[in-house]
């Protein structure tokens, strides 16, 4: 008697890549982004089947996200031949309405194998969405270097000795110098007083007073009453005292 013996395995594909440019996108509640990227199979032999995704994300609320699949596989090929290289859009993740303005952190997830039932974690990637109104400002301001040194809030960008926090706070523009916006102390009746137009609103805007330029604080600050400011919503402050004294502008994150 002879026997057949057939040895059969499957083994996970380990051969794809994924890159998104850029890794953060904005979007506001109610709305959705687009992520885009590019997805290599490295194989030069064997073929890959992308079966499924997932995103998961490091912080609550994770109900206010949800993520098309729908917008994968209407882009991307179900298959990568041997070195084949798919380069566009790759998935859409959308926010509640009640979305709240803050960052979302999460990580994408490519499921799939050797063939069309595989469901083997192939390759994964992180992704923030850009939910807060400072960050969405400077996507918009510094486009994909946003996340570089020089486009933090304490950076700055067009070297103009203005912070870009301020800038933003400001209204002023972060990648052209234009100091000369910022607001002057000007001497009224005797108070060195200060003037400004809040522009932002998740930040917060504080007037400090100083003697010597080393200790600052806002004791010996008061805001002062205009009658028909122009334009409306200027703010004015000034020292209390007709004395040598300074003023500074100084603005922090409400959502660090």
């Amino acid at each position: 008697m002879r026997w057949l013996l057939l040895l059969w395995s499957q083994t996970a594909f380990a051969g794809l890549t994924l890159s998104l440019n850029p890794v953060a996108q904005p979007v506001s509640a109610g709305a959705e982004a687009l992520f885009s990227g590019t997805l290599t199979n490295t194989s030069a032999t064997d073929k890959v089947f992308l079966n499924d995704l997932t995103a998961t994300f490091t912080a609550d609320p994770q109900s206010d996200t949800a993520l098309s699949s729908n917008a994968f596989f209407g882009n991307v090929p179900g298959i990568l031949l041997p070195g084949e290289i798919y380069a566009g859009p790759l998935f859409r993740i959308s926010l509640s309405g009640a979305s709240a303005a803050a960052n979302y952190t999460g990580t994408l997830t490519l499921q799939g194998g050797a063939d069309i039932t595989a469901s083997t974690a192939l390759v994964s990637a992180g992704f923030t969405l850009l939910a807060t109104p400072v960050d969405q400002w400077r996507y918009a301001s510094f486009g994909d270097a946003a996340g570089s040194a020089l486009a933090a809030d304490g950076g700055d960008w067009d070297h103009d000795g203005v912070p870009n926090l301020l800038e933003y706070a400001l209204a002023l523009n972060a990648v052209l110098p234009d100091s000369q916006g910022l607001p002057a102390p000007m001497l009224v009746n005797g108070y060195l007083t200060l003037s400004y137009v809040p522009s932002a609103a998740d930040v917060q805007y504080f007037i400090e007073s100083s003697t010597n330029l080393l200790q600052w604080g806002t004791a010996d600050v008061e805001a002062v009453s205009v009658a028909n400011p122009v334009p409306p919503n200027l703010l004015t402050f000034r020292n209390r005292n007709t004395g040598r004294a300074f003023l500074r502008l100084k603005v922090t994150r409400l959502n660090p």
